[in-house]
């Protein structure tokens, strides 16, 4: 019981500080975005563009860690089940509406697919695995493809990530091989929640069938007994 509680206050600190962080991180951006228009030295726009990459990346970072926090800690099955196909068309839906959007193929059964596991948490591993096939891939449609199951599969095209290196991908703060910063948190969610729902990430590269590629798939109706909460 001590060690559950001391768990609980680690992850509640992570979640109230990365929340903490979100109002000043997005002032002190508004605050530079607005230096940065005013100025016409080109280099104090350079290192302007420079603060700014690096603000938005500790945004993205208290995103994260608030996303690994709920996943270790909050409720992740429901008493009822619901249909998750409009959680995964807004998500993609969101993708599509991005600046620098990616193609996106969605693929959905016609009948309604139903699930306990709490839609916040379902947007969440869709976000995640949409977000590591965007930021890994070569450029090229992802697939995005929910069965009849509940299984989700995720898949882009791209060089295959060594055996080795499939082993760590799923560690807390490990990043592919793309040259795009991000957390190295976003299959640790995915994984977190997996576990946590008594399902499992499953992770291919390549694709299977295929030369290249990366494949993440997760079922949302795990395949245990007497699973609780």
């Amino acid at each position: 019981m001590r060690l559950e509680r001391a768990f609980a206050a680690e992850r509640s600190f992570a979640a109230n500080a990365a929340h903490e962080l979100r109002t000043p991180l997005a002032g002190a951006l508004g605050q530079l975005q607005r230096l940065r228009h005013q100025s016409q030295d080109p280099e104090t726009r350079r290192r302007a563009d420079e603060v700014e990459h690096t603000l938005r990346r500790l945004i993205r970072l208290s995103e994260k860690l608030m996303q690994l926090a709920r996943a270790e800690g909050a409720r992740l099955l429901t008493d009822a089940a619901a249909d998750i196909r409009p959680v995964l068309d807004m998500v993609v839906r969101d993708f599509a509406h991005a600046a620098s959007a990616r193609e996106i193929r969605l693929d959905l059964p016609d009948q309604p697919v139903l699930a306990r596991v709490d839609l916040d948490a379902i947007a969440i591993v869709a976000r995640n695995l949409i977000e590591n096939a965007i930021r890994h891939g070569d450029g090229g449609t992802i697939s995005v493809r929910l069965d009849a199951d509940a299984t989700l599969t995720v898949e882009n095209s791209g060089p295959t990530v060594p055996a080795d290196r499939m082993l760590s991908l799923t560690d807390r703060f490990v990043r592919g091989n793309s040259v795009d910063d991000g957390s190295g948190l976003g299959l640790a969610i995915v994984q977190t929640i997996a576990g946590r729902i008594g399902s499992q990430l499953v992770l291919h590269s390549p694709v299977p069938g295929r030369a290249d590629g990366f494949q993440a798939s997760l079922s949302f109706l795990p395949q245990i007994p007497q699973l609780t909460d």
